[in-house]
């Protein structure tokens, strides 16, 4: 059966169900078979009740199962309960708005109650389920309305039943043997359903390896296809000593460092392709300043895109220091005759850098000679929407910069295409960001201390949250609107609210505010994310810290930091889980963001750090490179052998990474 074939041909799946499957991106037998668990339940070995950790899953052995009891609590939810017990001691099962569990909640014991342990208020075993027999590994499916685990778990079967046979092994026997992989059928089985953690190991290995692998050999093409491109020669001569008399400081040494970088790339004949990465707050923006300055000296524009109007704003401010009348900013809400002037002027050559947002990329917007085109906070902008900004020129030079610190093995996977600069270190005089874990109970006394901060120093500060409203399902988890309607109520000082749903035009606007002074405490999910130098936000609250990865938590935090005070960052998480924990404090012991990345990289794998399908890696690979290091660079090594072996033995893998990549080399290669 082709592996193309409709998922209605999956047992259970009918046409009322597709749509459901449709919202996760799987259309196809290949779609399901490909889609990789999030995590695992590890209910292979029965757990004592005492030895249950907080927050871990367990299998416990039912000896005793009491009667089941509904009530209405005082919130307004309806809990069931039972409570049970084994040899050691008892624990209550827990279900809330459910109260339709109880016809399948057993009465007798002799058999295994599975679930979440919780231990803040009580030994409780969360979204618990029973089954007469353990049930091994189970595999946990990112879901969507309409979907349960059972329903993912069992398409999923039923995709591999059907489609298994036709995969066909994509690398040679001589490299599996000697990169010891299984092969490709059998990792593709057990990742899905794993007898034990380590053939679960073996399988995550191997996915990730010929990901790895086939993603390196796309890149390897395109580097050698940009090599044989003609760009522009810039005269960087003396330029550098120019660039420094504007400048108001003096460069760090990685600054130095990756000016000469810069300089090197625009005097070739070659189109730059650079990649720029560094913390939040290093002094990158000062770099795409240098390149945008040798281009104005050799007669050539140059386009800095942002992906807010307060960054280009900010972004503007800089360019008129540099180029005085001959900057600009185009935005989507500048009124229609100021709008057709600054088109005019980058038409006819008068406007030599501009700034601005997705305006820049509007058809009507056309450079009268393009040399050098920057996006900054890369991660924020569609390919696509990179893709037409370099179609505004042949062959421009190219700077995208990041503030997500990647570690170095995962870099060459990742852009192999491109040249990778590292910006290390933070300019003289930035303090190091004071982080604090605070658990749930001292957290009144933090907002009290956090307000008479504001009052005495007349300082600022950010409250993160995870999600915009409350969600039954997520209890502990604080929403920023539940957070906002407490400190509004509860503190004297000024508070705001932003988050995604708001329309651009009100984001900005109490972005803006907040900017000038005239908010207090902004309280935010992630769109702050990328946000603007505030040197008066001193302080970074982030609720329920264990939701967020520790890359994500470092660039949360950098929004702090930007002016000569002291700044301090607040974890606040209920989490008992000694894996979160852990986590969270190693983010109080560092403030470098790529020691942080490599902790990310083996706890959470590398989707906290980069987008990953855009950047062309598989679910598969995604979670699969999580902690193996060694896997990259062995993957890495073997691309190169497969590309100098004879066709025959690596037709295979080349034809896959070609007809996986084929629609999106373009992507790719602006990435």
């Amino acid at each position: 059966m082709e592996k193309t074939s409709e998922l209605t041909k999956i047992k259970g799946i009918g046409p009322g169900r597709i749509k459901h499957f449709a919202r996760l991106g799987l259309f196809s037998l290949q779609d399901l078979a490909s889609f990789l668990p999030r995590s695992y339940l590890d209910y292979s070995k029965p757990v004592k009740i005492e030895a249950a950790e907080d927050g871990e899953p367990a299998a416990i052995e039912v000896r005793f199962i009491g009667p089941v009891k509904t009530f209405r609590a005082k919130s307004g939810l309806t809990i069931t309960t039972v409570s049970i017990s084994d040899e050691t001691g008892n624990i209550t099962a827990s279900w809330f708005n459910q109260p339709y569990i109880a016809r399948s909640i057993p009465s007798e014991p002799g058999c295994y109650a599975l679930g979440t342990v919780d231990k803040r208020t009580g030994a409780r075993l969360l979204r618990t389920s029973f089954s007469k027999e353990l049930p091994g590994i189970l595999p946990v499916y990112p879901l969507t309305s309409g979907l349960t685990q059972s329903v993912m778990r069992s398409a999923v079967r039923g995709a591999l039943e059907l489609c298994l046979d036709e995969v066909e092994e994509t690398l040679p026997e001589e490299i599996r043997a000697e990169y010891g992989l299984v092969p490709l059928k059998t990792a593709m089985e057990t990742v899905h359903f794993p007898k034990n953690a380590e053939e679960l190991a073996a399988a995550r290995r191997r996915l990730a390896f010929e990901d790895a692998a086939v993603l390196t050999i796309v890149l390897e093409k395109l580097r050698r296809d940009r090599k044989g491109q003609k760009g522009i020669a810039f005269n960087t001569a003396g330029l550098l000593d120019e660039f420094l008399e504007l400048l108001p400081f003096e460069p760090t040494a990685a600054q130095y460092s990756v000016m000469n970088e810069i300089a090197l790339d625009m005097a070739s004949n070659q189109p730059m392709s650079r990649l720029i990465q560094g913390d939040v707050g290093s002094g990158k923006t000062a770099l795409a300043l240098y390149a945008m300055f040798i281009a104005a000296k050799n007669g050539a524009q140059s386009v800095l895109m942002a992906p807010t109007e307060i960054l280009a704003e900010q972004h503007f401010t800089l360019l008129k220091r540099f180029f005085g009348e001959r900057a600009a900013i185009l935005k989507g809400n500048m009124s229609a005759p100021v709008k057709r002037e600054v088109i005019s002027g980058i038409a006819d050559g008068s406007i030599i850098a501009v700034t601005g947002t997705h305006a820049l990329i509007e058809g009507k917007v056309e450079f009268q000679k393009l040399g050098v085109v920057i996006t900054d906070e890369q991660h924020r902008f569609g390919v696509r929407q990179r893709a037409e900004i370099g179609k505004k020129a042949e062959s421009p030079d190219t700077i995208i910069m990041s503030a997500t610190p990647i570690p170095r093995t995962l870099s060459l996977i990742l852009y192999g295409d491109l040249d990778v600069s590292l910006v290390k270190g933070m300019p003289p005089g930035r303090k190091p960001i004071a982080t604090r874990l605070v658990p749930s109970e001292k957290r009144i006394a933090m907002y009290r201390y956090i307000e008479e901060q504001i009052k005495k120093e007349r300082t600022q500060a950010y409250v993160v949250c995870p999600m915009i409203e409350e969600n039954e399902d997520l209890e502990r988890v604080r929403s920023a609107e539940a957070v906002f309607d407490e400190l509004k109520e509860n503190l004297s000082v000024r508070v705001a609210l932003v988050h995604g749903k708001l329309k651009s035009a009100e984001k900005e606007a109490v972005m803006d505010e907040f900017r000038r002074g005239e908010i207090d405490i902004l309280v935010s999910t992630t769109v702050i994310e990328v946000g603007v130098d505030v040197p008066n936000a001193c302080t970074m609250v982030i609720e329920s810290a264990e939701r967020f990865g520790l890359a994500q938590l470092h660039q949360l935090r950098g929004r702090v930091g930007r002016g000569q005070r002291q700044s301090e960052c607040y974890l606040l998480t209920e989490s008992r889980s000694k894996s979160a924990v852990s986590r969270l404090k190693f983010l109080t012991e560092t403030n470098d963001g790529f020691k942080i990345a490599e902790k990310d990289l083996e706890t959470r794998g590398p989707g906290e750090l980069i987008g990953m399908r855009q950047h062309g890696i598989s679910e598969f690979g995604a979670a699969a490179l999580a902690s193996d290091i060694e896997t990259l660079k062995q993957a890495r090594e073997c691309a190169e052998k497969l590309l100098c072996m004879p066709e025959e033995k690596s037709e295979k893998l080349l034809k896959k990474a070609m007809r996986k990549y084929n629609r999106s080399l373009e992507d790719i290669v602006i990435n």
